[in-house]
């Protein structure tokens, strides 16, 4: 598929106007709004400066769509842009990790989509975007990615096939993977998100900014005055609250998570969500690097979890959400979707628990700092000695809580590691994806006979997992189980080559 310099649609163009009236709605409601008969110079001269502003924006939009051109050749993007300065940008389909799909309300009007095809790339080049591609050609070449990146994949597996004559037969005739759908959320799944997620407080913050925006203190004050004479207006009034708040709520949640939907197919796993805005994640299994459950406190009385896929790709910080499964999944059900979405992938439910030295040495640990501001507050505000005393309390109750959620275990091929208090993370990972591991031990663990296991995995940026207070034996363990890593790498590959560092003691 090989197709000459294009532009981007003009819709690119509104898009970014739209971006400058967001950007500077504020000053345009102070300037021309607030002061629209001020006779102040300053007011006026920043005025004038804001339209100039405004129209240098709206200039330099139309030049960027004239000046921005891509081109597809072979298996590979060129971007084509700059002004004053002309940029040049090659990707290479095999080199992207994720893709980004962005559809907005103005996407729709015009049947068009914004792309972004993620590499491992570290800094501002780790990403391409393409604001306005018509949806078409987008699903056109989000397959012709894939179906490189599947071609790359049998090639690492050594399997051997005609890919030249392959290439021309997809071509001609691209066929269409195979999805399974997984998982879509049923009216009860958003009902329970909307109460997990307490998106029916979103009532609150929205009150709040009506008032300050509008003057009704006043008539808030009279308001609440006359109710507060009356029970049963009270009654209503909450009751009518709490039915709005849950709507809200619940509109919320549906406009977030109604059309979610996680499919997969042979080779990459597809999230799309978003009902009035639509957005699409595609990564390839291959390239997940680890995959994180998390269980948020409310999540954990409830039995929830949410699914994170980490990957090597440049994640946009506009939908760090995107690499994440749906967050509200049934725990056991969370479980059960990894293995069904990464077979090379499975959860090991029994687990190490740290030992009772791991207890003492973090009963122990900064201790003396807490000694010291009890007798400091004791000594200068005896008054508030019921502060101290509540905070050392709260924290001293973390650390054990943490000490009991903390488990590991490695097995062949495979590592986990859970953490966390009142809020837990089980991250998993396998051994072939672990791209660095650290072994470290203080004096006082050194006393313990305990040590800190950590994990470097690739993806932007760098992800570092860590394990505190194991014992030291494990560490050993933990280095032998790393060492067979050499024998399930490929040489070949430069990328994963293997980085041990540390201190065995």
């Amino acid at each position: 598929m090989e197709q000459p310099l294009k532009k981007l649609h003009p819709l690119k163009m509104v898009l970014d106007l739209w971006k400058v009236i967001k950007e500077n709605a504020f000053f345009f409601l102070f300037l021309f709004i607030l002061n629209f008969n001020s006779d102040k110079t300053y007011i006026e001269v920043l005025q004038i400066a804001f339209i100039v502003y405004v129209l240098g924006r709206v200039l330099w939009s139309v030049l960027d769509w004239f000046t921005y051109k891509y081109e597809i050749k072979g298996n590979t993007i060129y971007i084509h842009s700059g002004i004053f300065s002309k940029s040049y940008r090659t990707v290479p389909f095999s080199k992207v990790q994720n893709i980004q799909r962005r559809t907005t309300v103005f996407h729709k009007l015009f049947h068009v989509t914004s792309m972004t095809l993620e590499t491992a790339t570290a800094g501002d080049e780790s990403s391409v975007t393409i604001d306005a591609l018509l949806i078409k050609e987008a699903d056109q070449l989000e397959q012709r990615v894939n179906m490189v990146r599947a071609r790359e994949s049998l090639v690492n597996e050594e399997l051997e096939l005609d890919l030249d004559r392959e290439e021309e037969s997809e071509v001609a005739a691209p066929v269409a993977e195979s999805r399974v759908i997984h998982f879509t959320p049923t009216k009860s799944d958003l009902l329970k998100a909307s109460f997990t997620s307490l998106s029916f407080l979103i009532l609150i913050p929205l009150f709040f900014k009506f008032i300050d925006i509008l003057p009704i203190e006043a008539l808030a004050e009279d308001f609440f005055e006359r109710i507060s004479k009356s029970w049963w207006l009270i009654s209503v009034v909450i009751v009518a609250l709490v039915i709005l708040s849950v709507v809200i709520g619940m509109i919320h949640t549906f406009v977030k998570y109604g059309k979610y939907e996680i499919s997969s197919s042979d080779q990459t796993i597809y999230i799309n969500k978003g009902v009035l805005e639509e957005s699409a994640f595609s990564i390839q299994k291959e390239k997940v690097q680890a995959v994180v459950i998390t269980q948020s406190f409310m999540k954990r009385l409830l039995g929830f979890a949410e699914v994170q896929l980490i990957s090597a790709g440049q994640t946009a910080s506009e939908s760090v959400e995107t690499n994440s499964l749906y967050p509200f999944l049934p725990i056991q059900r969370a479980y059960e979707m990894i293995a069904e979405i990464l077979p090379a992938y499975h959860v090991e439910e029994n687990m190490e628990k740290l030992t009772k030295q791991a207890l003492w040495i973090r009963m122990i640990r900064h201790s003396v700092f807490w000694v010291i501001v009890i007798a400091a507050v004791l000594y200068f505000k005896p008054s508030y000695w019921y502060i101290p005393v509540a905070l050392t309390v709260f924290v001293y109750l973390v650390k054990v809580l943490n000490c009991r959620n903390s488990r590991y275990r490695m097995t062949d091929g495979f590592i986990q590691m859970k953490t966390g208090a009142f809020s837990t993370s089980l991250f998993i990972t396998k051994r072939s994806k672990v791209i660095e591991i650290e072994a470290t031990q203080s004096k006082l663990q050194r006393l313990f006979g305990l040590a800190t296991i950590k994990t470097v995995n690739r993806a932007q940026p760098i992800h570092h997992e860590e394990l505190d207070d194991v014992p030291a034996e494990v560490a050993d363990e933990f280095y032998s189980w790393y060492a067979v890593r050499t024998n399930e790498v490929m040489i070949a590959q430069p990328e994963d080559a293997t980085v041990m560092e540390g201190v065995r003691n």
